[in-house]
């Protein structure tokens, strides 16, 4: 009886319950070129401080010009020492939200993020008005992946899933501060579509020292209505 009353002691400390914390950011990306067609994303990166901590939830709210965002993660039981001391390496764990905040009308609105926390986040999102009626102004290559081959040289990766379509034109556009947004733009090149999967490769150079920040994102539109997003660390 003893044996088992220590076991079941001992189980309640390791494995008490985590705590819901305000996830540790450091960096809100706003993409540029967004309009009130489209289906708006942002990104919001962090680090942990050790492998025991995990992501949890991403809550939005919108109200008016401001869009209130909170980004939980799951922490382990400060009072659980034997959890900290023994199973959690001290080793810095980065991760990277991707939020979407659906369809906006046109304007300029604050993007808070974590506004409670020690560390906040705040950047303003900046929304046109779409020019048709239309789902998308373009129709976007369906990219799956970014392949970086240089400091400026990288690869879009994909699947053409029709020979009606043929690429536009790449239009790269920058926020000037640490994002590229890539715009893989197709044209259709005949009424018949029969459906035909072939990977495809689109070369693309860009200029990344003309943003500022040694961590700028790729964020690169795709067929399906969301995007692709990369982020490069220029200091490795």
């Amino acid at each position: 009886m003893k044996l088992t009353l220590f076991s079941l002691l001992f189980t309640t400390t390791i494995f008490a319950a985590p705590e819901v914390i305000l996830a540790p950011v450091d960096h809100l990306y706003i993409p540029k070129g967004f309009d009130s067609n489209d289906s708006v994303e942002v990104v919001v990166t962090g680090t942990f401080p050790n492998v025991c901590y995990s992501r949890n939830s991403v809550n939005v709210r919108l109200r008016g010009e401001e869009i209130d965002i909170e980004v939980t993660a799951l922490a382990p039981e400060q009072l659980g020492k034997l959890v900290n001391e023994k199973f959690c390496a001290e080793m810095e764990v980065p991760f990277k939200e991707v939020i979407s905040l659906g369809n906006l009308q046109g304007g300029d609105y604050k993007v808070n993020v974590n506004q409670e926390a020690k560390i906040s986040l705040s950047e303003v999102l900046t929304v046109s008005e779409a020019t048709s009626s239309a789902v998308d102004d373009n129709v976007y290559a369906a990219v799956d992946y970014v392949e970086q081959l240089s400091d400026k040289d990288f690869n879009l990766k994909g699947w053409k899933y029709s020979n009606c379509f043929e690429v536009k034109e790449i239009k790269i556009v920058s926020n000037k501060k640490d994002t590229f947004s890539i715009l893989p733009i197709m044209k259709q090149v005949s009424t018949h579509c029969p459906m035909k999967g072939m990977p495809f490769t689109y070369p693309v150079k860009l200029n990344l020292e003309a943003l500022q920040t040694k961590r700028p994102l790729l964020h690169v539109r795709t067929l399906d209505g969301k995007s692709v997003k990369s982020i490069v660390n220029m200091d490795e």
